[in-house]
């Protein structure tokens, strides 16, 4: 991108009494690249009387503390967009390199049918609220939603799009030089710090398996991101592959014109239904501490609570059987779709789909044939399963998933990743190149906008020296914690088994907030019982965190802590427990008087106090009139 045009983002920044990081010549970064001062002139807002604190952006403590005034990112999704508009709020200069001609990734284009599966409120920018009634969106307006937040903080205007990065040469010790590919021409550009946002879904990370006999194939073969047109199925014998959410929308979909749409899996997994028994909403149990405390296995960090709930025999494990017989019973699962596994083994293989409402209706209905099995071999009209049966089929759409690659790495990091994963402090950093950073995509959790949005403010406040990176021993100490942690509690995790944080997301969010210094304890509002009510039992959502990505929690007294150690949540247990005892004491209380001033009459007698006749006739006269 021209330097002309990171001229007009330094600009808007002048605009809101914030200069630009351009101007006046300055220093030099490590590599010897000039940079440029930045300095805050504050002032007082001249349109309110309530307290006004004027940012103060980070581009100088980030060269002084960590020799960084260029900046890389790889990847223009979610990860992508929000780390870039984090570093241009803070006046770093920053490019962004996106392989295609749309920044949102994959909300920019997917299959026919494509969306959320969870409330707005759980995906959605930290600091840019979803409309409400965008609950389990579609994708387009997932998609138009990511780029106008992009727009908004000008994070198009810093990247270069239609470039693929072939190569990261280099080191952290003395800078990196990118090699990418734009209209067939090669060039380079030198960097301090880059940052990999790829993420695990990239559409140049598609899998399909090397099926034998594809090549005579007639019909056709493509993967789940590639079905955009639905017509493709129109009195065809459609054979999706997979059992993710994917696979359960595309075999959905097909199901609308194809002559047969059937779901052929290995293996089946634990759906979850978007209300637990028809009322709760599932963040209830997924989301909120509470729900987090009950995970099975306890997180590394665990508080006393988690220990208490933890320590006490044969519960959790009888709670988790309960929860896998509801949604069984719920779903109504026909048997080829019920999990040979536990619930909490089946999650911690990385699963769980929370399906459409209309999905297993139209399994039992016969519209969507489930069967386990897989592709033994492709004839030119059928495929033959491993069971020796022959279905007829005119067209496989393989939710088979993605397996990044990232072939652009240097050689020494890509030795690094072992049969389970990539080992990183923190998700994020490998100790011998603390400047080549994995921002959400070394990590998998639920929501998929707050965790990049946390760790890129995270490296940030790092950068600038407002908190530390340990000592390199520290973090291989760290690391070799958390690998002993994982290999023992999550036997079926495979090669994601490194990135592993699934609903434990939670915990991790509090470790990155209590190196940075922020407050844990995100639920504002109401008095102190309220408060540990909120940080109890309601989820925590991407708005708890919206002053993290905005920076705006070191300026708020409540919000900002020392860095490190916080203390655990005793005292709001204590309230909560209080709370709860003294509302139990007041209905016994209640029960008790009530029986001595009532217990001897009938019930006859207590509706005649009631007068239910004169209420009857007060309806009545309503509704005449």
């Amino acid at each position: 991108m021209a330097e002309g045009k990171r001229g007009v983002r330094a600009s808007s920044y002048a605009s809101e009494g914030v200069p630009g990081t351009r101007g006046k010549k300055g220093s030099e970064s490590a590599s010897g690249r000039p940079v440029y001062d930045t300095k805050v002139e504050k002032k007082a807002n001249k349109f309110t009387t309530h307290y006004y604190q004027v940012k103060e952006v980070l581009t100088d403590k980030v060269l002084l503390e960590s020799g960084v005034s260029r900046v890389a990112i790889i990847g223009g999704g979610v990860a992508g967009i929000v780390t870039a508009r984090i570093f241009l709020d803070e006046g770093i200069d920053v490019t962004l390199y996106e392989t295609t001609d749309k920044l949102a990734g994959v909300w920019a284009e997917n299959y026919v049918g494509f969306g959320i599966q969870v409330p707005a409120n759980l995906y959605e920018f930290p600091d840019e609220p979803l409309p409400s009634t965008w609950d389990f969106g579609a994708g387009i307006m997932i998609g138009n939603y990511v780029q106008q937040y992009a727009q908004k903080h000008g994070v198009d205007e810093i990247t270069q799009f239609n470039t693929t990065v072939q190569e990261i040469q280099g080191d952290s010790d003395s800078g990196y030089k990118l090699v990418f590919e734009k209209a067939g021409k090669k060039s380079t550009a030198d960097f301090d710090l880059v940052i990999v946002a790829t993420g695990v879904y990239g559409k140049q990370d598609k899998f399909i398996p090397d099926w034998k006999g594809k090549e005579n194939f007639q019909g056709e073969i493509i993967h789940c991101a590639d079905f955009f047109d639905l017509d493709k199925t129109a009195g065809k014998d459609v054979v999706t592959i997979g059992f993710g959410k994917s696979a359960f929308d595309c075999a959905q979909i097909s199901a609308q014109q194809a002559k047969t749409s059937t779901m052929l899996f290995r293996e089946a997994h634990w759906c979850v239904p978007r209300k637990i028994l028809g009322l709760v909403p599932f963040e209830y149990a997924t989301f909120s501490r509470f729900g987090v405390a009950c995970l099975q296995p306890a997180y590394i960090a665990s508080g006393p609570f988690e220990k208490l709930i933890h320590g006490i025999p044969g519960f959790l494990s009888g709670f988790w059987w309960l929860v896998g017989q509801i949604f069984k019973n719920q779903f109504g699962i026909p048997k080829e779709c019920l999990p040979t596994k536990g619930f909490i083994a089946d999650f911690w293989g990385g699963h769980g789909i929370i399906p459409h409402p209309g999905f297993f209706p139209l399994v039992r209905s016969g519209k969507v044939k489930t069967q386990i099995g897989a592709i033994e071999e492709i004839k030119p009209k059928s495929v033959i399963l491993g069971s020796g049966e022959e279905k007829p089929c005119d067209l496989i759409i393989a939710a088979t998933g993605y397996r990044p690659t990232r072939t652009f790495l240097p050689k020494a990091v890509k030795e690094l990743k072992e049969k389970d994963g990539l080992w990183l402090y923190r998700q994020m950093i490998h100790p011998d190149h603390p400047k080549l950073i994995f921002l959400n995509s070394e990590v998998t959790t639920f929501t998929n906008i707050t965790t990049p949005s946390i760790q890129a403010r995270w490296l940030v406040e790092m950068l600038a020296g407002n908190h530390k990176l340990p000592s390199t021993e520290d973090m291989r100490a760290s690391i070799k914690e958390t690998q002993a942690w994982k290999r023992e509690v999550m036997p079926n995790a495979g090669a994601s088994r490194a990135s592993m944080i699934q609903t434990h997301q939670l915990h991790y969010y509090d470790q990155l907030l209590k190196d940075m210094g922020a407050n844990i304890r995100r639920k504002i509002g109401g008095n102190p019982v309220v408060r540990a009510v909120k940080e109890i039992l309601d989820p925590y959502r991407p708005g708890d965190f919206g002053t993290i990505v905005t920076g705006e929690f070191k300026y708020r007294p409540n919000e900002v802590v020392k860095a490190g150690g916080q203390s655990s949540f005793w005292k709001e247990g204590f309230y909560f427990v209080s709370g709860v005892a003294f509302l139990v004491w007041m209905g016994g209380v209640f029960k008790t008087g009530f029986k001595s001033q009532y217990g001897h009459l009938k019930t006859d007698d207590l509706l005649k106090m009631a007068d239910v006749s004169k209420i009857v006739d007060t309806l009545k006269s309503l509704k005449s009139h």
